[in-house]
């Protein structure tokens, strides 16, 4: 199978920027506590005003954000399906903005260490980084990311173990968005045909 990384889609013109997610601590989003598994409901608010895409990122924890259209399109991959287990999508208003569809934040919990070394490209942090000694040993950054499908055990949506912004999904994830026309996502492959940055 094929996988790749899952980013907002740049070139969509005058689209909205969404802001921080209310009264709670964006960054657990990515690397989520086991409260953070459980039913709940969010608010945001809209930083710039735009067109509504289907996929965004929102504040400052980069939070994904989906349209009921997006949501729906991944109804069927066991992710989804299994109840708060490795996915959970919850509802999410949007403050002051009337919105046409329904949205929701997408918590990955899987985090999954499959980064093909030996192919790819990448710094690390150290531990006498200036900025942030307490991530010493995980990825900065990469100038070529490509990463092991054997080790992904064919899960559809994870993050990156030790380096928690990159979303890889995988080619069925990326079919079935593309059949539901979703509207503000990029897909980069990270099979190795192509330089992904990240």
């Amino acid at each position: 199978m094929r996988y790749y990384l899952l980013r907002p889609d740049h070139a969509v013109p005058e689209k909205w920027v969404l802001g921080d997610i209310r009264h709670v601590n964006n960054w657990h989003f990515r690397d989520p506590p086991v409260n953070y598994m459980e039913p709940g409901s969010y608010t945001l608010d809209v930083r710039v005003e735009g067109a509504e895409v289907d996929y965004a990122l929102a504040g400052y924890g980069s939070v994904p954000v989906l349209s009921r259209r997006a949501r729906d399109a991944l109804v069927g991959l066991p992710e989804v399906d299994e109840p708060y287990h490795h996915l959970v999508l919850e509802p999410v208003q949007i403050a002051n903005t009337r919105v046409e569809q329904d949205y929701f934040v997408m918590i990955i919990e899987t985090q999954v260490e499959c980064v093909d070394e030996q192919r790819s490209e990448y710094q690390r942090y150290t531990v006498d980084d200036p900025v942030r000694p307490d991530l010493a040993g995980d990825y900065r950054g990469f100038t070529r990311l490509v990463i092991d499908p054997v080790k992904v055990a064919r899960r559809d949506i994870f993050r990156l173990k030790h380096y928690l912004g990159a979303i890889i999904v995988s080619e069925e994830v990326k079919r079935r968005f593309e059949r539901a026309g979703v509207v503000g996502i990029a897909f980069d492959s990270v099979n190795g045909d192509k330089t992904t940055v990240t």
